[in-house]
């Protein structure tokens, strides 16, 4: 009956438009029961959390049309720190009292159909409480339709604007409806939330932190509106600092709401003015000064501040205070709260005391507050702070200040001010400090206006305008570090292709400006995208160019589409360099795990397979583009690497090098450092000779001359001698320098200058007098925070800070004999040869490091969370005194004792759950996390063994019985570890402590939580005392008087001998026998047991050379290495065979010169003597002395090393023997007297199959079974490593006591490598080298035309890097190594090589003499004109036409920077510094070697010397033809008449097709695009050749052709005409 009668009145309340909107009625006042509860921690039982509650009642009443009044009442607060259920919450009741007058203040509320509009309350409710009444109004905030039960709508709410799922449900029995809403608190359109620190941090997909809240109503209808009689709320928010598998840490949010009764009683609202308060959003308070990991009462900032500095300074003076850091935070957290006129005081107060200064300017830069800023700001225009102060502070500044428009307009004012405009330094970071602000700015706001960059905008086109190239590459770097998408036009004005401006830029501006693209790419991908995709299509640009515009491609993450293109314009792309670049960058791509790169990875799998495998054979000499990086997903952690080495030229050093280094955690990622370094024309003013200044002109005017014959020739552009650098830093350009020919004449110039002297030599008073330096710096390394409202209305915070302070005290002191003069100039290399030099130096460097993780409550009146706490804190002391006496060539250190603390390294980390209220400090109540610890803590003893030999002891101590077996807590880990060292008289001893909470569940987060400490200390040893340590160095005649120690070998001949070897065997068999596990060692005892260890060197190193020759099954078995005997020219003139044998042999050769002294000691004196002891308290030897003998006749060096104690008969012997110039031999034997174990090195020289090739060969007669037992482990893994390198293994029986390293050079730039392993041989064919070697077919360094060891070491790096031309009859092989055939034309010269820049610096000339047929070379250089030509069978040289004799060589240019001399059966011209490595000339062969530095910078028949083989062909014009013959001919310098000295009667012009063509379907005529030689007119030709060549066609009925130029027209169709070759003219033109 209920139900029908129930049924019936919801019918009718429906006939009457029933309302869902909960309802408060007037008159009446609704009670209801509050609950709200915050709990964070791990989800795991057991474990300690924290957390807060407010329980109260809840009084609403209507007061006048849709505003209401809510008032609560008996409020109370409580705080949690414990473990559930076990610890109970415990009531804040000093916190409630001193907030009661604010919690029972009413507030009045707008509501209306269930939204709560504004909300308003007295100003004297804090924002705080008001906010925990806003989640109580949250509460209410319903949006109820009548016509859908399910929907989705964005809903207003505390934390913002989300989307909100609601399910509306009746409950017919019960008479009531039932509504369910969720939250989606990671979807939101406008989310209240609050970063700092994380502007520079990218998001990944995988989001750390994820949240949600559900809301559950039991509502009673009526007609005018529903009663809420129930209401529970919970939220969470996931914290997954690694995958979910890995663990998870919580925080819990609970509320709910109940009604009790109706009451009649109104509220009454107090006697004060209400004001508008907002909404129901989330209004932040004074949360954001307060630092969740301490709670500070500041109640009088300045004196809190004084007292903290005080302490500062007072305790970081010897050595760091361990809580230095934390007091550098409090410092940091009472300034922000300081108002600017306290700063000044305090700064006024200061800034006189050197020590207080250092700590204020430290400190005010991570402040962050506009009041910091202008202090800043003021200081500097206020001349109180100095310009290296100003840097350090705006540095700082820029990137820890949060941003908002007042700051951005702070630092605006500041970069822009002419103070710091005027100078360089201060305006770059100020500037590049403006542009970070900003990006900072739109990071946190991704509306930001663009206005904010108007001021940039409006200078750089100024600056265009202008063609300022400093002012324009600042400016560019500006808007690559603010990265806002309306830079694009301003950048887009000088790209190439884009904007005029760009062509008269130079390359290295247009790169900064297409760099400066990427950060607009992490933001807007698609609008980069078109724009770096057209500046890499764009052939006509430099390569560099369209390198750097693929790196910005790849950054916009591509689509498999986009890469595929960038594949197929690779496969018609003529540039080597850019080919090798993307291909490299594209096939790193592909083994990319990052998930930011996991469409890029795929892409590029799809597209390397677009492109040939050929590619991968590319040398170092071109561009590449490497990508390495390694991500684990289960840790969501990862790092990555990138580097860009772009080479325009093919030279060793690149014109670019950029690398970049990028990290994963937690779900997101950042650019940590990226630096990029141009070396543009750099190497080229470094090597190239200034000494030929004086005959600039007149050489440049002489060789213009020359290259005017040529049509159309155009000179190179020239590199401005150049090296630049910049550093990003999480993104941010910070710095960058470009150094040019003016910065290093200002540098050289103040070095040189009188203060530089000045200051030069107060430097050195003072060091004389003692320099003693004490300093404190302070670090806040990390400051990361997110804050966030919960429902309940309170803040929750998730944080990183780490903070670090460096403190040291340095004393210095120089004693110099004899002093040296006042005046610096009378200071000579000589003088200082005479002086003794002793330094004393003393340091205390220390450092203390705190780093706090932080996840729960933070406000300025409560705090409840979780922290991880880690400290560090290192002491290192030292003391040493140097003495150098140069005269007596005696250098010595000694390290002196000091004082250590009990730990030189102090490292704890610990996970506490802390609750604490501002109004009771002393009531702080902190838990272990893993609470078994605070147990275990009181009953584990602490344990130390320390013994003079190696030990470890591993202590353990079970759980406390006390502790509940549910917590299931890890059984302490403590292990204490020391190592004596007792030569350094000390010990250092490893203390390790660990307990987490890893057995509950093996995850990484839970091995993190608990305790961990980790202690270092050093110790004196046991023993008597060591009072120092000694390392001294004896070289020369004086060597012999240091010796400590009498050092003897036994000589195994004598009866004396014999004996004691015999009495080493006793001693040393058992110890064999156990070690006979290793084949290595029982071969060697059964060995020693037969003969003596010495004896068994020899034989075995003759036996084994048979064995190491085969070869084992693998490809190269039939090239047998084949040695270059000593002798082997002796054959011929009848040695007999037993002294051939002797000298063969390199085991009886080095036996007959080690019999004939086996102690060089006792012939001659020790070179030199180096000791390295300790000096003990009972003046006991300890310790090692060596000694070097060298014997100059046999090319002998021999070294001893001996301990000096009296009991230790340990010796190292090694013995050296330079057999020949191709071979060298040395044994070490070492051990009791040198006699337990011995080795055999051999290197020598020789032929793998024909190529030249060197072989090291290491064997063993007996080694310690330690290094068997490794190296065996070691093999395990060596095929499988081998095969990720590309080498190859295959199984072979080597000699099993043996290893062979062989390296052929087949090739100048390739090498092969071959070891031989007793199990395995691995080789590794044609492995590329960035540079050619200078080794001749006998496998040695070829001659080197210079005398002192500088200038052969130059030689030797420019014959290395160089670039080779070779003509060989008429074939020609070209700098880049294309090979074609030319046909020379009679008589006239062609430019084989020059330097085609502006300087002109070269010209090598190759002309075909008419008479003889035979080839002759002109050399333009400097002042000479040298001609090289076959005379018979000789080669002559003529230079300036004056003809030099052979035996006047080799000649030498007065500058000193050319030679000639006789080479092989030619002659050579040397002039390395001015680009000219070598011109070789025989009668058959023509050579040109170009230096490094000239790569790319050459043209004529030789090429560029680019690495461009595909655009080999270039003319003078820089056209790209397709006939080696035309390219060839385009060379020839041509006669302007035929009475020309030069004999030669040809020219170069356009020509005509005989034949008429169609084209495009019309009759037409067609002239040759490129130039053909011709006879002059008055000449025929004798001798002609067909050339294939390019023709551009007109309608046959058009105008006169303009052949000027022709050069310049396309390509229509390619025919052959005829070239002429030789000419004979008539006799009016002779």
């Amino acid at each position: 009956m209920r139900l029908v009668v129930f049924a019936l009145t919801l019918a009718l309340v429906a006939s009457q438009h029933v309302n869902l909107a909960p309802e408060f009625a007037a008159a009446k006042t609704y009670v209801y029961k509050y609950e709200a509860l915050l709990l964070g921690g791990l989800p795991v039982e057991g474990l300690a959390r924290a957390g807060m509650k407010v329980s109260s009642k809840v009084l609403i009443s209507a007061l006048a049309g849709n505003t209401y009044l809510l008032k609560l009442a008996e409020p109370e607060i409580f705080e949690y720190s414990g473990v559930l259920p076990k610890d109970p919450f415990v009531p804040a009741t000093k916190l409630t009292s001193a907030l009661a007058a604010q919690l029972l203040t009413p507030i009045k509320f707008e509501y209306a159909n269930g939204v709560v509009g504004k909300v308003f309350a007295p100003a004297a409710v804090s924002p705080t409480v008001l906010n925990v009444h806003r989640g109580i109004l949250n509460i209410l905030q319903l949006n109820l339709k009548k016509t859908q039960n399910v929907y989705e709508m964005q809903e207003a709410g505390v934390q913002g604007v989300c989307k909100t799922h609601y399910v509306i449900s009746e409950d017919v029995k019960a008479g009531r409806i039932v509504v369910t809403k969720s939250k989606d608190l990671n979807n939101c359109q406008e989310r209240i939330i609050k970063d700092l620190g994380l502007a520079y941090l990218e998001t990944l997909q995988a989001k750390s932190l994820t949240g949600a809240a559900t809301y559950s109503y039991v509502m009673k209808p009526s007609a005018t509106g529903a009663l809420i009689t129930e209401a529970t709320v919970r939220e969470l928010h996931q914290v997954t600092p690694v995958a979910e598998m890995g663990g998870v840490a919580q925080m819990e949010a609970k509320q709910s709401l109940t009604f009790l009764e109706l009451e009649k009683t109104p509220i009454v609202p107090i006697k004060a003015d209400y004001v508008a308060r907002g909404s129901l959003v989330y209004e932040f308070a004074t949360e954001i000064l307060q630092t969740p990991i301490q709670l500070l009462k500041i109640t009088n900032a300045p004196a809190q501040i004084l007292e903290i500095l005080h302490h500062l300074v007072a305790n970081n003076v010897a050595k760091v205070h361990e809580d230095a850091p934390l007091k550098f935070i409090q410092l940091i957290q009472v300034l922000r709260v300081a108002s600017l006129e306290n700063v000044e005081a305090i700064w006024s107060q200061f800034k006189a005391k050197p020590e207080y200064r250092r700590w204020i300017l430290d400190a005010i830069p991570v402040v962050g507050t506009p009041a910091a800023v202008m202090f800043i700001k003021e200081k500097f225009l206020a001349d109180d702070i100095t310009i290296p102060e100003t840097v350090q502070v705006l540095l700082a500044a820029v990137h820890m200040v949060p941003a908002d428009p007042e700051i951005i307009r702070l630092i605006s004012s500041l970069a822009l001010h002419h103070k710091v405009q005027a100078n360089p330094v201060l305006r770059e970071i100020a500037m590049l400090g403006y542009g970070t602000m900003i990006a900072k700015y739109c990071a946190a706001v991704p509306t930001c206006p663009a206005e904010l960059l108007k001021p940039i905008h409006e200078r750089a086109a100024e600056a265009i305008a202008k063609a300022d190239i400093a002012e324009i590459t600042l400016l560019v770097k500006v808007l690559g570090n603010a990265g806002h998408p309306a830079s694009l036009k301003p950048i887009m004005k000088i790209l190439p292709g884009f904007g005029s401006a760009a062509a008269a830029l130079p390359i290295r501006v247009q790169v900064d400006a297409i760099l400066a693209l990427r950060s607009i790419a992490k933001k807007e991908p698609k609008l980069i995208q078109p724009v770096a995709l057209q500046l890499f299509m764009d052939k006509a640009l430099h390569p560099e160019l369209r390198m750097v515009a693929a790196v910005v491609l790849f950054e916009t993450k591509p689509t498999v589409a986009l890469v595929s293109t960038i594949a197929s314009i690779l496969k018609k792309e003529t540039s080597m360099q850019i080919v090798s670049f993307v291909y490299s960058y594209i096939r790193s791509l592909t083994r990319s795990t990052a998930p930011d790169y996991a469409t890029v990875a795929a892409a590029s799998n799809v597209a390397i397979k677009i492109l040939s495998p050929k590619l991968d054979r590319l040398s170092y000499r071109f561009s590449k583009a490497i990508h390495l990086d390694i991500f684990r997903s289960p840790m969501m952690a990862g790092a990555a690497g990138s580097a860009f080495i772009i080479n325009d030229g093919a030279t060793i050093l690149p014109t670019a090098v950029v690398a970049k280094a990028r990290a994963y955690l937690a779900g997101a990622a950042a650019d940590v450092l990226e630096i990029g370094v141009r070396t543009e024309g750099i190497q080229e003013a470094l090597l190239k000779t200034h000494a030929l200044q004086d005959m600039e002109d007149d050489r440049l005017t002489k060789m213009k001359r020359v290259m005017k014959a040529i049509a159309e020739w155009k000179a190179l552009p020239k590199s401005q001698p150049l090296a630049s650098i910049y550093v990003k830093f999480f993104g941010q350009e910070i710095a960058f320098a470009n150094i040019d020919k003016a910065i290093v004449d200002q540098a050289v110039q103040l070095a040189t200058s009188a203060d530089a002297k000045t200051l030069l030599k107060d430097a050195l008073k003072a060091l004389q007098t003692g320099i003693s330096v004490q300093a404190a710096k302070p670090l806040l390394a990390a400051e990361i925070r997110r804050i966030f409202p919960t429902a309940v209305g309170v803040p929750m915070e998730l944080s990183l800070y780490s903070a670090a302070v460096a403190a040291a005290t340095f004393k210095v002191k120089a004693i110099i004999t004899p002093p040296l003069p006042e005046a610096l100039s009378a200071i000579t290399a000589a003088e200082l040869l005479k002086t003794d030099i002793k330094l004393e130096a003393e340091a205390t460097p220390s450092i203390a490091v705190h780093t706090f993780a932080v996840m729960g409550i933070n406000t300025a009146l409560i705090q409840a969370a979780v922290m991880a706490r880690a400290k560090a804190v290192t002491v290192l002391p030292a003391k040493l005194e140097a003495r150098a006496d140069i005269p007596k060539l005696n250098f010595k250190i000694e390290v002196l004792p000091v004082a250590t603390p009990e730990h030189i390294a102090n490292i704890r980390f610990e996970t506490l759950a802390i609750a604490r209220n501002i109004e009771d400090l002393a009531a702080e109540r902190i838990t272990p996390i893993v609470p078994a610890i605070a147990a275990q803590r009181m009953s584990a003893e602490r344990l130390s063994s320390f013994d003079r030999s190696l030990s470890s002891e591993i202590i353990s101590s079970e759980a406390s019985s006390e502790v509940q077996p549910q917590l299931r807590a890890g059984t302490p880990f403590h292990k204490i570890m020391c190592v004596p060292a007792p030569l350094l008289g000390i010990k250092g001893c490893f203390e390790l402590t660990s307990s987490n909470a890893a057995l509950i569940k093996t995850i990484p987060l839970l091995n993190l939580i608990g305790e961990h400490a980790a202690l270092v200390s050093v110790k004196p040893a046991d023993g008597p005392a060591i009072e120092r340590l000694e390392v001294e160095v004896q070289v020369g005649a004086k060597a012999a008087e240091k010796l400590l120690r009498e050092i003897n070998i036994i000589d195994e001949t004598s009866s004396e001998g014999r004996a004691i070897v015999s009495k080493l065997k006793k001693i040393l068999e058992p110890a064999m026998k156990r070690s006979s596990s290793s084949s290595s060692s029982s071969s060697s005892s059964s060995s020693a047991a037969s003969s003596s260890l010495l004896s068994s060197l020899f034989s075995s190193s003759s036996s084994s050379s048979s064995s190491s020759s085969s070869m084992s099954k693998v490809s190269l078995k039939e090239y047998p290495f084949k040695k270059f005997h000593k002798d082997q020219y002796l054959v011929s003139k009848a040695i007999s065979a037993q002294n051939l044998r002797s000298s063969g042999s390199s085991a009886s050769s080095f036996e007959a010169i080690y019999k004939q002294t086996k102690f060089l000691g006792n012939a001659v004196a020790p070179a030199v003597v180096v000791i390295f002891r300790a000096v003990r308290a009972d003046k006991k030897l300890l310790g090692y002395q060596a000694a070097a003998y060298l014997d100059k006749a046999n090319n002998r060096v021999q070294t001893i090393v001996s301990a000096l104690a009296e009991t230790d008969n340990w010796k190292l012997c090694a013995d050296g023997v330079l057999l020949s110039k191709h071979k060298v031999m040395a044994k070490v034997a070492f051990g009791a007297e040198c006699q337990e174990y011995a080795t055999i090195l051999k290197a020598e020289a020789g032929l793998l199959g024909a190529s030249p090739a060197a072989r090291l060969e290491v064997e063993w007669v007996k080694i310690p079974a330690i290094v068997t037992t490794y190296a065996t482990r070691l093999a395990k893994y060596i095929p499988g490593a081998a095969l990720m390198a590309g080498v190859t293994v295959s199984k072979a029986k080597n000699s099993e006591k043996e290893l062979e390293l062989t390296v052929a050079i087949p090739t100048e730039r390739t090498v092969d490598v071959i070891v031989k392993l007793p199990m395995m041989t691995l080789s590794k064919l044609a492995l590329p080298l960035p540079i050619a070697l200078p080794i001749a077919a006998d496998a040695i360094i070829r001659a080197i035309p210079e005398d002192n060891i500088l200038d052969q070491l130059h030689f030797l790096y420019a014959e290395a890097t160089s670039a080779q031309c070779r003509l060989v009859q008429n074939k020609l092989t070209t700098f880049n190594n294309r090979k074609y055939t030319i046909e020379m034309p009679q008589s006239c010269y062609q430019v084989l090589a020059q330097d085609c820049s502006s300087e002109l610096k070269f010209m090598v000339l190759l002309k075909k003499d008419q008479l003889t047929q035979q080839s002759h070379i002109n050399v333009k250089i400097a002042d000479m004109d040298v001609d090289l030509y076959p005379t018979g069978s000789d080669v002559l040289v003529k230079v300036n036409g004056m003809e030099v004799p052979i035996s006047s060589l080799p000649y030498k240019h007065p500058s000193g920077s050319i030679q000639i001399r006789q080479k092989a059966q030619g002659l050579a011209l040397h002039a390395p510094s001015l680009g000219l490595q070598e011109v070789y000339f025989s009668k058959d062969t023509s050579m040109v070697n170009v230096v490094d530095w000239m790569k790319g910078q050459t043209c004529g028949l030789c090429g560029k010397a680019d690495g461009e083989i595909k655009q080999e062909y270039s003319t003078p014009s820089g056209y790209q033809t397709k006939s080696p013959a035309s390219f060839a001919h385009s060379w020839v310098l041509p006669a302007e008449s035929c009475r020309d000295s030069t004999q030669c009667r040809l020219k170069l012009e356009s020509v005509k097709l005989e034949k008429q063509v169609i084209v495009d379907e019309q009759e037409s005529k067609c002239y040759s695009v490129e130039p053909v030689l011709r006879c002059l007119p008055g000449c025929l030709p004798v001798k002609t050749m067909p050339v294939t060549i390019g023709f551009h066609c007109l309608p046959t009925g058009s105008s006169s052709v303009d052949l000027s130029n022709i050069s310049e027209k396309s390509v229509d169709l390619r025919e052959t005409a005829e070239a002429h070759m030789a000419c004979q003219c008539n006799a009016q033109c002779a």
